[in-house]
């Protein structure tokens, strides 16, 4: 205690020298960082030596000019990019990767994980990305003379929208901490602190306004998976108001469209209240098309070469699970008996439903489920036995989207719905996890993406942003749960990656939910109980 008064007590003077000190040695490492990054440089890529960055202190290679048809520069405006890319420090060995061969390759390959390029606010100020991948994508870059003109570019350039570059970087401008994937993002080795790191990246696609992006989507996903229709209060502005009558011709249980508006007053959340999982796959309208989230083109589903997720048949498989799963087999299945006369009850806001779901993303992958049968197709084992989630309206609990459809629902039903992220996980998503733990000896370690800080988004976008008041109490939700991370179904799987007389390591993934993420939901509702 002695000690630690005189220390308090020391003079002004010498309190300024300690610090004085620090920074010099901080100085001192960054100076010698650098040299030995130029000696690297030096030795394999002289080439690059020109294309020295001044503020940040990293190189820079162009690898591929853009393909597009007049790309934007990044730094056109305040935006949200789509990159993807692969981190590895100078041996080659890489720490953390968005392609699914590169992880399958080393090992850390989970069928959990949405291998999908990452999506961040790339604004004024950077508020969740690398900084040295941020420099690059809001700078100008500043090249070498003979490099520009064997490139083929001005020597000085902007990162644009289908560019590939890769990036040289010291420490300081990776992490204080380094870095190391998580979620399914792994890779063979973390990169410790005070580590340079190679970063390549490819800009694949940047949306000023997320929130009318995502909205595009999902538009275009209902559209083309058997048409859709809004629903308004008074029908104006060429939308319809909801028929009451099941007589009607244009009631959503008649009608040709299969999507319509769940809520008269909630934008973009469609319902498809005729869905019928024994249809679906057989190529006639009740089929999902799911379409190329990247690339906004139909046809192409989420494909990665590995299975489940290999261009096998998985959406018929799925479809005949569910059919013999909850109506058993033979040729008197019906899904829609009591439903489509409108003669079972609806479970209105204080009915209670036992909901079975898949959710998805609008590429297909399946981020979640309760369904014991889906699991086993998708991830090849069942390791916690699912049960149906009780759910009440006005008690909450799940994401805002299933308090706007079930009321309206009715047991015995099938249905599925797409909306955008307002009514789900909202603007900041959900961080994926890779949690790994030992047994025997009470060791235990939670690796956290360094890349899935809660970002500028929900500042910017939230009740007090540029879109003040558009989420009201939306957003903030947990997993399908709504409130926490509790109702996971992903937490409950382990694997056991090896195993000695007294340890066994066990790691659990959690999917990650990406911001501004549309999503879909096939569900069913148990009839009420007599």
């Amino acid at each position: 205690m002695k000690l630690i008064t005189r220390f308090l007590y020391l003079p002004a003077a010498c309190i300024v020298l300690l610090a004085s000190c620090a920074k010099e040695q901080t100085e001192s490492y960054d100076k010698f960082e650098d040299q030995a990054l130029e000696a690297y440089m030096t030795q394999k890529h002289p080439e690059l030596l020109e294309n020295l960055q001044a503020e940040g202190g990293y190189y820079v290679d162009i690898i591929k000019l853009s393909d597009k048809a007049d790309p934007k520069p990044v730094n056109d405006t305040i935006c949200w990019v789509k990159f993807d890319f692969s981190g590895r420090d100078l041996s080659g060995n890489i720490a953390l990767t968005r392609r699914a061969a590169e992880a399958y390759q080393l090992g850390t390959f989970t069928k959990y994980t949405h291998y999908v390029p990452y999506y961040r606010y790339c604004g004024e100020a950077n508020a969740g990305l690398i900084e040295g991948t941020y420099l690059a994508m809001r700078n100008t870059l500043h090249l070498g003379e003979e490099y520009a003109r064997n490139k083929g570019i001005d020597r000085e350039y902007l990162l644009r929208d289908g560019d590939v570059v890769r990036l040289y970087m010291p420490s300081r401008v990776v992490g204080s901490g380094g870095i190391s994937g998580d979620g399914g993002y792994e890779g063979q080795y973390s990169l410790s602190a005070k580590r340079p790191l190679i970063m390549e990246m490819e800009i694949v696609g940047i949306d000023k306004n997320p929130l009318e992006a995502e909205g595009s989507l999902v538009d275009a996903f209902a559209k083309e998976n058997g048409g859709m229709v809004m629903f308004t209060k008074d029908g104006e502005d060429g939308s319809e108001k909801r028929p009451t009558d099941p007589g009607d011709g244009k009631h959503p249980y008649n009608r040709a469209e299969r999507w319509v508006s769940a809520c008269d007053t909630v934008a973009q959340l469609y319902v498809n209240v005729k869905y019928d999982p024994a249809e679906t796959g057989k190529g006639d309208k009740f089929s999902f098309d799911f379409s190329d989230a990247e690339s906004k083109v139909s046809n192409k589903p989420y494909n990665v070469g590995f299975e489940p997720y290999n261009g096998s048949d998985l959406e018929k498989e799925i479809s005949e699970a569910l059919v013999k799963r909850f109506h058993g087999e033979g040729d008197d299945y019906k899904a829609y008996e009591g439903v489509d006369k409108l003669e079972s009850d609806s479970v209105g806001l204080d009915g209670t439903a036992k909901i079975w779901y898949i959710g998805r993303f609008l590429d297909g992958f399946i981020f979640d489920t309760n369904i014991d049968e889906v699991k086993e197709i998708i991830y090849g084992e069942v390791t916690s036995e699912g049960s149906a989630y009780s759910y009440t309206p006005e008690e909450g609990g799940l994401i805002t989207a299933f308090y706007y459809t079930v009321p309206n629902l009715r047991y015995g039903q099938w249905a599925a719905f797409v909306t955008t992220s307002t009514n789900a996980y909202g603007t900041s998503g959900k961080s994926g996890s890779s949690i790994s733990s030992q047994s025997g000896n009470s060791y235990s370690s939670n690796y956290m993406d360094y890349l899935n800080y809660l970002n500028y988004s929900q500042m910017y976008y939230g009740n007090s942003g540029l879109y003040g008041g558009y989420y009201g109490d939306y957003y903030g939700y947990g997993g399908l749960g709504g409130y926490g991370y509790g109702y996971g179904y992903y937490g409950n799987y382990g694997y056991d990656y090896g195993s000695t007389d007294n340890t066994s390591t066990t790691t659990t993934v959690t999917t990650e939910i990406p911001s501004f993420a549309p999503l879909i939901f096939q569900f069913y509702i148990e009839p009420a109980e007599d």
